[in-house]
Parts: structure tokens; C-alpha cells; sequence
């Protein structure tokens, strides 16, 4: 099984943790909407859209996971470059949801069951 920590850097939940399994859900949406796994504020983060981007296992390489930014208007930022397609996340990556907008450092414990 496989656990996602989220450790919010900066904007309104910074210092929180969101903790997740991986499990039947398959994808991960960071967001403002009700549904997000990974919530954000919408008054206080608004350069983080409804459904901004998901995390995903990857379907071609074992093990591993994907970053997809879902046509948000500010981007996604992935270490500091923006995603134009979906990337490879390795524990200790940081996220940033728009150019201005929060981030997240994604750390990733135990194995991608496929």
C-alpha cells in the first residue's frame, strides 16, 4: 500500500498535513473543489483552481507516480518548472499550484500496487 504525505509550505494550510492512501481511488485530486483529496482554500488560495491537478500511478513504469496538470488557469509548477505534460513525482518533490499560488512537498512511502 502506499502512503502520500502532503506537507503544505506555503499558503493558508501552511505547517498542515493531509496524509492519503493510495488505495481504491486510483488519483488524487489537489484542489479547491468539495471532492479534492488534497483541499485548498478557495478564498485564501486563488490561484489554485477547482480541480488544478491529479496524481496518478503511472501506467507504463511500476512503482511509480505521475503529476498531470488539468488545464488550470495559473499552472503547476513541479521543483520550481512548470508541467506541461504529466511528470514523474519522487518523494521530496515540491508543488507549487499556480505561479504565486501554494506548495506542497510530496513524500511517498511504501509501493505503487498496480
Amino acid at each position: 500500500m502506499l502512503r502520500i504525505t502532503f506537507r503544505h509550505i506555503s499558503g493558508s494550510r501552511a505547517t498542515q498535513l493531509d496524509v492519503i492512501q493510495l488505495g481504491a481511488h486510483r488519483e488524487l485530486i489537489l484542489g479547491r473543489a468539495l471532492s479534492a483529496a488534497v483541499r485548498f482554500d478557495p478564498r485564501d488560495d486563488t490561484a489554485v483552481g477547482r480541480q488544478h491537478a491529479r496524481i496518478t500511478p503511472s501506467a507504463h513504469e511500476p512503482g511509480r507516480l505521475m503529476l498531470t496538470d488539468l488545464g488550470s488557469r495559473n499552472g503547476t509548477l513541479l521543483n520550481g518548472q512548470r508541467v506541461g505534460t504529466t511528470v514523474a513525482l519522487q518523494s521530496g518533490d515540491v508543488v507549487r499550484l499556480g505561479e504565486t499560488g501554494p506548495e506542497v512537498e510530496v513524500l511517498i512511502d511504501g509501493t505503487v500496487d498496480r
